[in-house]
């Protein structure tokens, strides 16, 4: 009786979320100090009290941290579900989450998404570990794409081992999503940025991926460019990992693309993640669209005001990417004309197709120079071939009417960080 009454420490009420949620079926809890009892759990409040009910109608309220970790994973997650729904189309960054006892994440619902419709995901893992701040940057691409991002916490560099904990963190997580979410089977993607960009290649070997987003990332040497789907590969021009990354690039051949941005160590902002993502998205969908008509609608509805939008602001970056809709994606109807206009209308502005044609150049550079010095799988550090200066003038001239390219040609002649 002692263990029982320590158990059930802690009574009072409190108001509970908004929302009703069903309590969960009559099961045995246990706590932290090993006692049990027989009851269900009714509700859970905004502090994290919970509210028993036992077999003879008796009313408990305990506090979550007085049951095992296994107990409390299973209410957080049998509670959040209503929060799930309330949140829907908020575009809030939710977190962190419990996916089980050992793996917790972060996770932003796109605005606006149906809860009807298959939804993409992308399972992000930062080398670091998720972070809120690092989530937010995905955003305007979780909302242009109606995808929902998740990112573990746990799943971070860890030396040798850092591969094989991170894919058991990410299985984790894209579990809890898919049971919260309607996910596409075939939309099923991983990102992630240096060692959290070879773990998300790893991951796309291992669970069946339609492609991946990462920055700086990198094959490892028992990796071989056999994945799945189509594979954005983002760098930033003097990081000490641009060789590897181009190496990777060049390992998955035409399914692809290294595309290089300002830089050393930072991410890329927003709207150069958004477009990647489109790369990386588009081309999948299109190959399945006889079993993605729903997923192909959405991304119709919700990509072409977007690309409209960015025309005004950079016609190089959205002929790059009408190009690739054109030539890389198996449009229709009415998309395939508003698309196909656009692209025309572009290709008057001589500043957009050099923007085209200076991409290509940069990624044709990548697989031919820069992927030669990748295959040592080492970041090379304050490094730059003498010859890069001269090939690096000749495409500055060949491109010059191409003003957002020339500070990334310019940097590329220059060594990586330390």
């Amino acid at each position: 009786m002692r263990s029982y009454h320590r158990f059930a420490l802690l009574l009072f009420t409190i108001s509970s979320y908004a929302g009703a949620v069903e309590p969960t079926k009559l099961r045995i809890w246990n706590s932290k100090s090993g006692s049990k009892i027989s009851a269900k759990a009714s509700e859970m409040t905004q502090n994290g009290s919970i509210q028993l009910i036992t077999k003879d109608d008796r009313e408990l309220t305990l506090g979550i941290d007085e049951f095992s970790e296994e107990d409390q994973a299973f209410l957080e997650k049998h509670f959040r579900k209503k929060e799930i729904q309330f949140a829907a189309n908020a575009g809030t960054i939710e977190g962190p989450i419990r996916a089980d006892a050992k793996t917790s994440y972060f996770v932003y619902t796109p605005k606006n998404l149906d809860p009807g419709t298959r939804a993409p995901a992308m399972i992000w893992t930062q080398s670091d570990g998720a972070k809120q701040e690092t989530l937010q940057r995905f955003t305007e691409a979780a909302d242009v794409l109606g995808m929902i991002i998740a990112s573990p916490i746990e799943a971070r560099h860890e030396g040798q081992v850092t591969l094989l904990n991170n894919f058991v963190h990410t299985r984790n997580v894209l579990s809890d999503v898919r049971r919260d979410y309607k996910i596409s089977g075939h939309g099923i993607h991983f990102g992630g940025d240096k060692s959290g960009g070879a773990a998300a290649l790893y991951n796309s070997l291992k669970i069946r991926s339609a492609g991946t987003y990462t920055v700086s990332g990198y094959l490892t040497p028992n990796m071989t460019g056999a994945n799945q789907g189509h594979h954005f590969m983002a760098g930033s021009t003097n990081s000490s990992h641009r060789y590897m990354t181009a190496y990777a690039a060049a390992k998955f051949e035409d399914d692809a693309t290294h595309m290089l941005y300002f830089g050393s160590r930072e991410m890329p902002d927003s709207r150069n993640i958004t477009i990647g993502m489109i790369w990386m998205y588009a081309q999948g969908l299109y190959e399945n669209a006889s079993s993605r008509g729903d997923e192909i609608e959405t991304f119709e509805e919700r990509v072409l005001p977007w690309l409209k939008e960015l025309a005004s602001i950079s016609k190089g970056q959205a002929a790059y990417l009408t190009r690739m809709l054109s030539s890389d994606c198996r449009l229709k109807g009415l998309f395939k004309q508003e698309i196909g206009k656009l692209h025309t209308q572009l290709l008057q502005n001589n500043e957009a197709v050099a923007h085209v044609q200076g991409t290509d150049a940069l990624d044709s550079f990548s697989e031919t120079q820069l992927a030669k010095y990748g295959s040592h799988f080492k970041p090379l550090t304050e490094h730059s071939p003498k010859k890069f200066e001269r090939m690096i003038e000749n495409l500055e001239r060949t491109f010059a009417k191409a003003q957002e390219l020339q500070p990334v040609l310019k940097a590329l002649a220059k060594p990586t960080h330390r």
